[in-house]
């Protein structure tokens, strides 16, 4: 990763996260429950996915890469950072970042993102690799490179964030 790079994609990191966590300021373990209807998520279960979803791109990025198969392929990391936030194209969770009921709290799902984020930014400070240069699966982007996956987590927050404003107006909490 190149010093442009790194110091774009932890501004970014550290904007998305504090977008996140102050979407989640002032609610309460009570209003952390509540769902607009019974087949949306609450707060809670917002922060839970968020949390699970970045430890496991993060896994990704740094365990799962194979050498790009298709160096041609187009580009899509300034596509996932413009629309990553866009909340009007629904996507299905994938079984393994879907709520469980992991944490009791929402000061604990909250500091377990804090946790995870800062341990994805400790990895784009250190890292030395061309993250183009590599690939995965992605469950909704599809194959996509690491820099392509790590906008994809960066900008994640920024759009559950809008979902968490949502259930807030919808619940009258805003």
């Amino acid at each position: 990763m190149n010093e442009k790079d790194r110091s774009e994609y932890l501004s970014l990191l550290a904007r998305t996260s504090e977008d996140f966590l102050s979407s989640l300021a002032g609610i309460t373990d009570d209003q952390s429950r509540q769902k607009p209807t019974p087949e949306t998520w609450s707060i809670l279960e917002c922060t839970e996915h968020v949390v699970a979803a970045e430890r496991g791109m993060l896994i990704m990025i740094t365990q799962r890469c194979t050498p790009r198969t298709n160096p041609n392929a187009k580009d899509r990391e300034q596509d996932f950072l413009r629309h990553g936030a866009d909340r009007t194209r629904k996507h299905v969770a994938p079984e393994s970042v879907r709520p469980t009921g992991r944490y009791a709290t929402l000061a604990e799902a909250a500091e377990k993102f804090r946790e995870h984020r800062a341990r994805t930014m400790e990895f784009v400070t250190a890292c030395q690799d061309d993250l183009r240069a590599v690939e995965m699966q992605h469950p909704i982007g599809g194959m996509v490179t690491a820099q392509e996956c790590l906008a994809i987590l960066a900008m994640h927050p920024a759009r559950h964030a809008a979902q968490v404003r949502e259930i807030r107006q919808s619940l009258g909490l805003s």
